[in-house]
């Protein structure tokens, strides 16, 4: 009885997590803007997928930016309405526009109070060297199981900590 109680109950997380994203992608709602080096896109793009399973709706630019247009200005005015920033440090180091790119988040979003999480992610080794200002961030570790990684960074986009982590 309690597997099938557990079943419905994720059935029905995970139809009301795409309700949700449903409505979410209509108004181009996005939760966070996912910052990364191109040559990272890959693990970027699969921790994305994890987001929309939860109902998050991350703004990543391989989904996001229409083929012909202006990429530079779609940035500008996502970074200007976005809720939160997840900044990916991979294997190979930060890319060449990730750095425009949070020096636009650290001034948008620390006016309006939004969080930016640093991330580092799988297969990276030793410790990152971050710009100045990310380096004060409490940063998510996705080379580390306790805490779960992707309970932190669920949690640094929503403001909501995971039950089980309470």
């Amino acid at each position: 009885m309690a597997a099938m109680n557990r079943s419905a109950d994720d059935r029905r997380d995970r139809n009301v997590a795409e309700t949700r994203l449903r409505g979410k992608i209509e108004t181009r709602d996005y939760d966070v803007f996912l910052c990364y080096n191109s040559l990272d896109r890959e693990r970027v793009k699969a921790i994305g997928e994890r987001l929309k399973e939860l109902g998050i709706l991350p703004w990543l630019d391989a989904w996001a930016i229409r083929p012909g247009t202006r990429w530079q200005q779609e940035l500008q005015k996502q970074i200007k309405s976005i809720k939160s920033a997840a900044v990916f440090i991979g294997p190979r180091g930060r890319g060449p526009w990730q750095d425009v790119e949070v020096e636009s988040l650290l001034t948008q979003l620390v006016k309006r109070k939004c969080p930016i999480i640093p991330v580092i992610l799988d297969g990276r080794e030793g410790q990152p060297k971050l710009p100045p200002f990310l380096g004060t961030l409490h940063v998510v570790d996705m080379r580390q199981q306790d805490p779960d990684p992707f309970r932190q960074l669920v949690w640094g986009i929503t403001g909501e900590k995971s039950p089980a982590e309470l």
